[in-house]
């Protein structure tokens, strides 16, 4: 792709094409926000479907070009944009979401006012606190020290891949958030379909998929599914939990065959139509590298 070694190119041509498309020009920080998220909803999904293997972090350049990418691909987009607007801008590594939610994600920060204010162009944050976003903890980093961390976790995982004798695998490894899907989206709700992609070995995987349910003030899951190459266990979520990840929410765990009548509901039929269609392509990913 067009990295260069750099994630992010605030003075290409590409960036400066995308400022001018969408008018950023003169408008207020919030305006350019607003204008951005708006084209991320119409233009970009998240996913690494498309380009699993390689690169193992998307620079801004690749998310224009792929149309797709995670929190950090997005984030790379950001910060260009906003370095080439004019603002003094750093990365933040988030650990613990405005939600309360433990994470490993990534936002773009911007100096305005007088202050460091976070700006996250990831759901389902950018749908109500995407501007100023009050993640709980997090650590902010400048692009250098960025680039830095980026450039030693991807040799982190290419080492991986390559003791396993498969270096293909290091995108994998390293992203291993490879999908979600919008399901319901309202002014007051945001309900979707996340897959996380934990490779075992270079034969063996599971896909993990949640069906997770936001409003501008809570974030939980209601059901989750663990599916290999040959099977699918559901549990659903039943027990008080402290964050969306709790495990000690789930009960017990069926097979799809064997889930109760009480259990099926549209959000079920749902997460079944959306793991048909998206589990395959997973396993064609890790199919050629399991003969």
């Amino acid at each position: 792709m067009h990295n260069n070694g750099e994630y992010i190119h605030p003075d290409s041509i590409e960036i400066n094409c995308l400022i001018n498309e969408l008018h950023l020009e003169g408008k207020s920080l919030s305006g350019v926000v607003e204008e951005l998220f708006l084209w991320f909803d119409n233009n970009i999904s998240y996913s690494r479907l498309n380009a699993p293997y390689y690169p193992l972090q998307r620079s801004d350049l690749d998310v224009l070009k792929m149309k797709s990418g995670t929190c950090g691909d997005y984030s790379n987009l950001v910060v260009s944009v906003l370095t080439r607007l004019g603002y003094k801008t750093k990365y933040a590594f988030v650990s613990v979401d405005c939600y309360g939610n433990p994470q490993e994600h990534i936002c773009a920060a911007v100096w305005d006012e007088e202050q460091w204010k976070l700006i996250d162009a990831t759901l389902p944050y950018r749908k109500w606190h995407g501007l100023d976003c009050p993640h709980k903890e997090c650590e902010l980093l400048s692009y250098d020290d960025m680039k830095t961390r980026l450039k030693q976790e991807e040799k982190h995982w290419t080492d991986k891949a390559i003791e396993w004798n498969r270096e293909s695998f290091a995108g994998l490894l390293y992203a291993p958030w490879i999908h979600e899907d919008v399901v319901v989206c309202t002014d007051d709700s945001l309900e979707t379909v996340f897959f996380l992609l934990i490779l075992d070995s270079v034969t063996e995987y599971n896909l993990y998929v949640y069906y997770l349910v936001y409003t501008k003030d809570d974030a939980s899951s209601a059901i989750m599914c663990r599916a290999t190459a040959s099977e699918q266990h559901y549990r659903f979520s039943v027990n008080a939990a402290d964050n969306i990840w709790d495990e000690k929410q789930w009960g017990e765990e069926y097979t799809k065959s064997g889930i109760p009548e009480c259990c099926h509901s549209d959000r079920l039929s749902t997460l079944f139509e959306r793991i048909d269609r998206i589990a395959p392509s997973v396993h064609n990913i890790i199919n050629p590298h399991m003969h």
